[in-house]
């Protein structure tokens, strides 16, 4: 859910999603592997819940397949409709509105 909220306001590229995770989770406790944020974009992919585009070309092009975790890098993410519904039903998100952990929110035991 961390790496589908945010793909939800602009194409963005692993490097910048797994920075800001590593941020947001220590805001929250949790630790983000940066792997994860690759497994987790393939897997979102997989779902129909985000795209992949090659923003270099012109005009940018929607990647017709899953990228493999070794081509996670060449690519820039963004979210689908289906994906939009997803996040927007999510409950126990550890932030609130201004992106401030919830008081009291604990990481879901693993």
């Amino acid at each position: 859910m961390l790496v589908l909220n945010e793909i939800a306001d602009d194409f963005e590229e692993p490097d910048h999603i797994r920075g800001r995770l590593s941020e947001l989770g220590s805001d929250c406790g949790l630790a983000v592997d940066p792997s994860d944020v690759n497994h987790a974009l393939v897997d979102l992919v997989k779902l129909g819940w985000a795209k992949a585009y090659d923003l270099w070309k012109e005009p940018r092009e929607e990647l017709q397949a899953v990228p493999g975790l070794e081509e996670v890098g060449k690519y820039y993410y963004w979210i689908t409709p289906e994906g939009r519904h997803i996040q927007s039903s999510f409950e126990g998100w550890p932030f609130d509105d201004e992106g401030a952990p919830v008081p009291g929110w604990l990481p879901p035991a693993i």
